[in-house]
C-alpha cells in the first residue's frame, strides 16, 4: 500500500475527544426539534463547530440520526429505576421501568421515535439505518432483562415485543390524551396478565 493510503486525517484524531460531547449536544438539538426540517450546517452553527466537522465525526446526517437513536434506546430500558429498592418480581421491574419512561424528560425522547417511525412508514428507505435501531436494538436490552428476571430463551422475546409493543402504544396514547391515570391501569393489567402467564 501507499503511503496515501495509510495516512490519517490529523484533524480527526485531534478532535476525536470531542465526538461523546458533540453527539451528547446533538441529541439534545434533535430532542428540541425533531428531524422534519434538520439540517447539519443549521446544528453545526448551534452547536458551535464547522459542518465539516459534523460530516467528520459522523459521516452523514442519517448516521448522526441513527447514532442519537441508539443513544436514546441505550438509556431508555438500561438505565435504573428511580427507587429505593431493587424490584423483587419481573412485574414490579417492569413496573419500574413504565413509570420512569413516563418521566417527561423520556416522553420527549418517544416523540422523536415516533416522528422516526412515520416517517420511515412514509418514505421507506428514508431513514434505512435508523430502521433496525427503532426494533431490533430495543428488543435486546429487553429481552435480555426478562431472561435475567427469569423468563426462559422462549418466552423472553415474545414477553419483550409484546411490552415494547404495549410501551410504545400508551406512550402515543399519553402524548395525545394526556390520560395518565387509563394509560397506567393499561399497563398494569398488561403487566400482571403476562407475569401470571409466565409463572
Amino acid at each position: 500500500m501507499s503511503g496515501e493510503e495509510h495516512q490519517v486525517d490529523g484533524r480527526a484524531l485531534r478532535h476525536q475527544h470531542r465526538r461523546p460531547e458533540l453527539l451528547a449536544a446533538a441529541v439534545e438539538d434533535i430532542l428540541d426539534h425533531g428531524i422534519a426540517e434538520l439540517s447539519l450546517r443549521p446544528m453545526a452553527k448551534e452547536l458551535g463547530v464547522t459542518h465539516a466537522t459534523l460530516l467528520r465525526h459522523f459521516g452523514s446526517k442519517e448516521q448522526l440520526i441513527t447514532e442519537v437513536v441508539d443513544h436514546i434506546r441505550a438509556g431508555l430500558f438500561t438505565a435504573p429505576p428511580p427507587q429505593r429498592r431493587t424490584p423483587a418480581t419481573q412485574a414490579e421491574s417492569m413496573w419500574a421501568v413504565w413509570c420512569r419512561l413516563c418521566e417527561p424528560s423520556e416522553r420527549r425522547q418517544f416523540a422523536l421515535l415516533f416522528e422516526l417511525v412515520a416517517v420511515e412508514a412514509r418514505d421507506p428507505g428514508r431513514f434505512s439505518s435508523v430502521a433496525p435501531v427503532l426494533v431490533t436494538n430495543f428488543l435486546v436490552p429487553l429481552e435480555a432483562s426478562m431472561r435475567n428476571l427469569g423468563m426462559s430463551r422462549r418466552v423472553a422475546r415474545d414477553v419483550a415485543t409484546g411490552y415494547l409493543a404495549h410501551v410504545r402504544g400508551l406512550q402515543l396514547d399519553l402524548a395525545v390524551t394526556g390520560d395518565r391515570r387509563r394509560v397506567d391501569a393499561a399497563m398494569k393489567h398488561y403487566i400482571n396478565t403476562v407475569t401470571r402467564l409466565d409463572s
